[in-house]
């Protein structure tokens, strides 16, 4: 293939002439998209990969595709969706996990050709909510999200074709709970003969005679170490070289790690609904302190960089979230007012971030977060119906909550979550039974009735870091992010 991509310092990516590049630059301004053109639906035949053997499963990708474009132009397709039904198998195979609903992630290999050169691009990060399926034959899975541009270099015709299609699917308990395993990996196949063409259209302009640069990149991560962190971070590479340099085919020298602690500290915000109780409920603004880079792992192999930070959630001197007091509709008619109190417990709170390091595999740098958390809950200061409801000073959740959100985001453009930049992350939790609640009168089992449950909907928003190696930047002292529902 022509097109030419390589890592630099601040990772731009080439385009020779006559080349092709896909780079993700979603809702780029100037992109030619949609708005010129209109939507069409692909129908494409898969054999998809289960657990318990091979099943057919027809897959429809929708999408909006400009009319047509210009050499050198980025060129976007828009509400990108991917539906798929689950047949009834498939469903039996769920249920014998004691699911009853069923949410899934995609990825859709696309290949993008024009006159003179193709490229492959994956469509990731596609989601799909949850779907009931208790008692269904079939179930219809919708996932969308944003996807890459594709820039191309030479005029004609040039076309996108679907390629393999992986799912992780993520069945949950009638208690919102995950069910065991929590994710299914699923991989699909286009069946041979099947019409994969999702979009042809025409590409005017000359042929590419320079280098073509996507849109200025954000300066490398790297630039925010102080001297002597970026010189050990620079030492250890090197290391790594001077490794696959002297092996003999039989040493591998990847990945190299190492540990760079750099404080930082940033506002998250939120809500919370509380499903039994048909509302929701602020979280935050909280200052965090973020630990980042605790451990820093390179594997130039599989072209991968994992970072593992902490966090430490701080209010008033404490391990915990601001007080957050919200009212609700209990039963669905009594409105009820409370005050609820997340305290961190155990070890630091994970951030778990790896990134795809490779141009050419996808240019986005993409980069998928995990975050997980202990938290105590403690429920005070109730009124039902505006009446007081002494639960004493005790009332709290019986166990910690475990708490995971997951996000995904990418640094070329910048979209989504990162963990220096922030940006929005959400899950699910499972507020376990209430104990200790109650002066005089037993009201534990009135609280586990009216809040405990899975399916409560969390949706938090970072603001990015404020570095202490860079105090005086744009992000210091830190800010406080508009939490989004």
């Amino acid at each position: 293939m022509a097109a030419n991509a390589r890592p630099a310092p601040r990772r731009t990516a080439r385009m020779t002439a006559g080349g092709l590049l896909v780079v993700a630059a979603t809702f780029l301004p100037g992109a030619q998209s949609a708005a010129d053109g209109q939507r069409s639906e692909a129908v494409i035949d898969y054999d998809c990969q289960f657990p318990s053997g091979s099943r057919a499963v027809t897959a429809v990708v929708a999408a909006g595709y400009p009319a047509g474009g210009t050499v050198g132009d980025p060129v976007a397709a828009r509400d990108v969706t991917v539906g798929l039904d689950l047949p009834r198998g498939v469903l039996g195979e769920l249920e014998q996990l004691d699911a009853t609903a069923v949410s899934a992630l995609a990825q859709l290999a696309v290949l993008y050709t024009d006159a003179t050169d193709s490229a492959k691009a994956d469509w990731s990060g596609l989601t799909a909510p949850a779907q009931d399926i208790t008692g269904r034959e079939s179930v219809t899975l919708e996932a969308a999200g944003p996807v890459p541009t594709a820039t191309f270099g030479s005029p004609g015709k040039a076309t996108l074709s679907a390629s393999d299609l992986t799912l992780t699917l993520s069945p949950l308990k009638a208690d919102g709970s995950p069910a065991e395993p929590a994710a299914i990996d699923v991989t699909c196949r286009p069946v041979p003969g099947a019409d994969t063409v999702l979009a042809s259209l025409p590409i005017s302009g000359t042929p590419t005679e320079e280098p073509v640069e996507p849109p200025p990149a954000d300066p490398d991560r790297d630039d925010t170490l102080p001297p002597d962190q970026r010189e050990k971070l620079d030492d250890a590479r090197r290391e790594a070289g001077r490794a696959q340099e002297g092996s003999e085919g039989d040493v591998e020298p990847c990945p190299f790690s190492m540990s760079l602690p750099t404080p930082s500290e940033a506002y998250v915000a939120g809500f919370t609904n509380v499903k039994k109780l048909n509302g929701a409920a602020l979280l935050g603004p909280a200052r965090t302190n973020v630990t980042m880079m605790m451990n820093y792992t390179n594997d130039p192999c599989l072209k991968t960089v994992r970072v593992l930070s902490g966090a430490e959630f701080e209010h008033e001197g404490k391990r915990q979230l601001p007080p957050s007091r919200g009212t609700f509709l209990s039963f669905g008619f009594m409105p009820t007012t409370a005050t609820m109190i997340l305290s961190q417990v155990g070890p630091t709170a994970s951030i778990d971030s790896l990134t795809i390091n490779d141009l050419i595999v996808d240019p986005r740098y993409p980069e998928y977060t995990t975050i997980t958390a202990k938290f105590e809950l403690r429920v005070k200061d109730v009124k039902v119906n505006g009446v007081s409801l002494d639960v004493g000073p005790n009332c709290r959740a019986s166990k910690p909550i475990d708490q995971t959100l997951k996000a995904f985001g990418t640094t070329y453009p910048r979209s989504g979550y990162t963990v220096q930049y922030g940006g929005t992350m959400d899950g699910n939790t499972y507020i376990p039974a209430f104990e200790g609640c109650g002066v005089g009168e037993d009201l534990d089992p009135l609280l586990t009735a009216s809040i405990s449950g899975g399916g409560n909907y969390i949706k938090m928003t970072q603001a990015p870091l404020c570095v202490s190696t860079n105090p005086d930047g744009p992000d210091c002292p830190p800010k406080v992010p508009k939490p989004e529902r």
